[in-house]
């Protein structure tokens, strides 16, 4: 709650007690964010010596490249589940914020992701249908898109 403004912990919504809201999709979250810090770790310092010392190192480069794309993959996994969400809280604060206008790119993303993933009010779910779609908001740029048809290509 502390760092809530406001929101029910881990934007849980049902019964308190029964239902626990998205904490589990936020241990995934932060695991991914160390496994990135990891992988972040430049390659050049792992290297060995090669061909009976003749040779100095191994770049590691191919090790390098399958570090990045897993980096980036799971980027845009934390990405799409951060919108997922900022839309859960956006909906449960709807009733209690009558009168407050998104932005148009903030409603545009809003809607987007709300025409594919429905809001979590009625107690637990399994998220990783969710997620998987959340995920491919990133992928596909459906999000983005949409974001860009009503206020215009980014700067």
């Amino acid at each position: 709650p502390t760092l809530s403004w406001g929101l029910p912990r881990n934007l849980m919504s049902g019964v308190r007690g029964v239902n626990t809201g998205y904490p589990v999709v936020q241990c995934s979250l932060s695991s991914l964010v160390m496994e990135n810090r990891t992988l972040c770790m430049p390659g050049s310092v792992d290297s060995i010596p090669a061909k009976g010392n003749s040779e100095d190192h191994v770049s590691n480069s191919t090790w390098c490249a399958r570090k990045a794309a897993t980096v980036v993959a799971n980027t845009q996994y934390i990405i799409g589940v951060e919108m997922l969400l900022a839309a859960q809280a956006l909906t449960m604060t709807e009733d209690l914020l009558p009168g407050f206008v998104l932005g148009k790119g903030t409603q545009a993303a809003y809607q987007e992701i709300r025409r594919q993933i429905p809001a979590c009010l009625e107690g637990d779910r399994w998220f990783h249908n969710d997620i998987v779609v959340a995920q491919s908001f990133v992928v596909s740029g459906s999000v983005r898109n949409a974001v860009i048809k009503q206020i215009g290509e980014f700067a």
